[in-house]
């Protein structure tokens, strides 16, 4: 009973951690999306 007890309580603490590093990665990556307007000057 006591492997399955803290078996259940690893995989739940991993899940948490998933998540919570997903949330905090998320509004991170938005950079990605940003394209910034080229210079005329470098357009020649």
């Amino acid at each position: 009973m006591y492997k399955k007890t803290v078996k259940m309580l690893l995989s739940t603490a991993a899940s948490l951690l998933v998540f919570t590093a997903s949330i905090g990665v998320s509004p991170r990556s938005m950079w990605i999306l940003y394209e910034p307007d080229i210079p005329q000057s470098l357009k020649k």
